[in-house]
């Protein structure tokens, strides 16, 4: 008796298993002419935090505010569920700091603290901005779906991209008359940007998770939360430095009181995907085998079906 139980629950695991591959990704024709994708993604960027990079801790030096960020993609599907693609996104950072006295960099180095000048802790201020060229690999799960109305417009995904950030950043006085306080030159520290535009180049590393709505037959609506861990400590403007730095020091003796950190960013964005083919001879098929159209619909519409689950529970 429970030989044949097991018999049964196997028999309605196949079932479903077959359901999922015939209804949630069917493998139609995949050229390098088909299913492609282009997507444009819009929101809120924020600074979290700057890691240690012996993983000792983590710190902020300033008050972190959201700001806005732009993305845009290009991908196609390779197999199954997975595209790759190319992505370039800018990004601006913003904060401040009220009460500076315990930045350290500001107050214990020689650049800030000499004969000529001398840096006292009023508000400060930055503002950054981020280019990223990345390339990235994107894992689509099978649509969600319910008994009643089977598999829904609505899949979730995973997405990892990994390549190279260029910030521009400058931090100063929050009140332009602090600096004939102090002596100091406008701004405070300046990177990327004129009169000093040269930009430098750091690793980019990207996890993200999003949520893809199906509006049309090849337009998708995506929310997206993201991470991003960037190779530099200079987001803020602020280097970091140990409280044992004094201002006596030289450059090169005061590098031994450095902490290297990285940053980590985040961002949520909402976007639109456009799927759609290069399918140069799709026209000349079409005429010979009528029913080639539906193997040059966009990727989602074959990939990604509504469908109904069989023998649905009696309502």
């Amino acid at each position: 008796m429970k030989t044949k139980r097991y018999h049964i629950l196997l028999f309605f695991l196949l079932i479903q298993i077959q359901q999922v591959n015939a209804q949630g990704w069917k493998d139609e024709s995949n050229t390098i002419e088909t299913n492609w994708n282009f997507t444009v993604q819009l929101g809120g960027t924020a600074l979290l935090s700057e890691i240690n990079k012996d993983f000792s801790g983590s710190s902020n030096d300033m008050n972190n505010l959201p700001d806005w960020g732009i993305n845009f993609q290009i991908s196609k599907m390779i197999i199954d569920q997975f595209e790759a693609g190319v992505e370039f996104g800018y990004s601006n950072y913003k904060g401040y700091k009220t009460q500076s006295a315990n930045v350290n960099w500001l107050n214990l180095h020689n650049d800030f603290n000499n004969e000529a000048v001398d840096f006292l802790p009023y508000a400060i201020y930055y503002d950054s901005d981020l280019t990223n060229l990345t390339i990235f690999g994107k894992y689509n799960f099978i649509n969600f779906r319910t008994w009643s109305k089977g598999y829904l417009k609505l899949n979730l995904y995973f997405k990892m991209g990994m390549g190279f950030a260029m910030p521009s950043v400058e931090m100063g006085y929050s009140d332009i008359k602090n600096y004939e306080l102090t002596g100091l030159s406008y701004p405070l520290y300046l990177k990327g940007r004129y009169p000093k535009p040269e930009r430098d180049v750091h690793g980019f590393l990207s996890p993200a998770l999003g949520l893809n709505y199906q509006m049309s037959e090849k337009l998708f609506f995506s929310a997206e939360t993201s991470l991003q861990f960037i190779a530099a400590d200079n987001i803020d403007g602020i280097h970091n430095f140990s409280k044992n730095l004094k201002p006596e020091l030289n450059d090169e003796a005061a590098d031994a009181y450095r902490i290297r950190v990285n940053d980590m960013t985040a961002k949520f964005l909402v976007g639109l995907t456009y799927y759609f083919n290069f399918d140069t001879t799709k026209g000349i098929r079409e005429k010979q085998n009528p029913f080639f159209r539906k193997k040059s619909e966009s990727y989602y519409l074959k990939y990604h079906q509504q469908g109904e689950i069989p023998n649905p529970p009696n309502k």
